[in-house]
């Protein structure tokens, strides 16, 4: 081998000086692909009765408004406004897709706007979201700069979430 390494070795040795890095620094679970979490907030919010457009299977769509609901988590407090909602789509296949926005104001006035695509199974209850969150607010650029999953639950006339921070 030369002096200079090839691209390949280079990819190579790099690749292995990573997962290295990564065992010595203790982060088992960044070598080996774990995930950990922690709970951001429990979301309630309510909704009105659904617009239907279409029928409500094979494609149809929902049409879910927020008419208000709350936030309270250990870092996160507050109110969701209304005018938010989900512009859900029930598939063929029975599986429902999430397509939400939604504005929350915290206890202490910083508004925080979350948007989130993700999935409803009705047979088996899987029902998980993907948010991300956008605010001008000082205090909570922190939320901007994290992923998250929401776990939900579907009621009547309101949906739950648990939303964690993933490490």
């Amino acid at each position: 081998m030369s002096g200079t390494p090839t691209r390949r070795e280079a990819i190579v040795t790099g690749g292995a000086a990573l997962a290295a890095m990564a065992a010595l620094s203790g982060d088992a679970d960044a070598a080996e692909g774990g995930l950990k979490s922690e709970l951001l907030f429990d979301m309630t919010a309510t909704l009105e009765a659904p617009q239907q457009v279409g029928a409500t299977h094979e494609g149809g769509r929902s049409i879910f408004y927020a008419t208000g609901g709350t936030i309270k988590g250990p870092k996160v407090n507050g109110t969701v406004l209304p005018g938010g909602g989900d512009w859900f789509r029930m598939r063929s296949d029975g599986i429902g897709e999430l397509d939400v926005r939604a504005t929350f104001k915290t206890d202490d006035g910083a508004l925080v706007y979350t948007h989130y695509k993700g999935v409803l199974n009705p047979t088996t209850g899987y029902f998980r979201t993907t948010p991300r969150f956008e605010t001008s607010s000082e205090k909570y650029q922190w939320l901007t700069k994290l992923v998250a999953v929401g776990v939900g639950k579907a009621g009547q006339n309101a949906v739950s979430y648990q939303v964690y921070h993933i490490l």
